[in-house]
């Protein structure tokens, strides 16, 4: 019979006691599955025996979606007020305001409605992978360009381009006229 080398001989223990640490730490935080209820002698359900079974809750998970409704809390604020929207800066808020000018940059399908003429006022950003969503949904964002609108989203204050909302769903904007 052939000896195995000591190197190897401790490689493999250690691989082991390290699956059997895994185990064992997984088991603790992943409790098998809880079993049904046991139906007491009245014919309701029995206490649980709370020393000897950890108590288990069930959890689901549903993801909100981006078209949820958006939260009374958000604060409106009007387009034209800059300092109050730049104080709001990485907060979600909702601005109202007339869009002065649709632009769009054909090399990467950004839309950008600026919200007036300067840099300074707010821009609504709808980079490519939205802008395929305004497609689907028959709504071209060109067609904002003049009109009275609400935006909701977090505010950015971009170093180079200021003030922005990037809008990532069409149900982040509703035209009001």
């Amino acid at each position: 019979m052939k000896r195995i080398p000591p190197g190897t001989a401790i490689a493999v223990a250690i691989a082991f006691a390290a699956g059997l640490f895994s185990h064992v730490l997984y088991r603790r935080w992943n409790p098998s599955s809880p079993q049904p209820e046991p139906i007491g002698t009245d014919g309701g359900i029995a206490a649980p025996n709370s020393a000897l079974e950890p108590k288990s809750h069930r959890v689901t998970y549903m993801p909100l979606g981006i078209a949820a409704q958006v939260p009374a809390e958000m604060p409106l604020l009007p387009a034209r007020d800059v300092e109050k929207i730049r104080s709001l800066t990485g907060s979600p808020a909702r601005v109202r305001g007339r869009i002065f000018r649709v632009g769009h940059s054909a090399k990467s399908n950004t839309y950008f409605l600026n919200f007036g003429p300067s840099r300074e006022a707010l821009t609504a950003v709808i980079f490519a992978s939205a802008a395929e969503l305004f497609e689907k949904n028959k709504t071209n964002p060109k067609s904002f360009e003049g009109r009275e609108v609400e935006v909701h989203g977090q505010i950015k204050d971009h170093p180079q381009y200021g003030l922005e909302i990037i809008l990532e769903n069409p149900a982040q904007i509703k035209v009001l006229n």
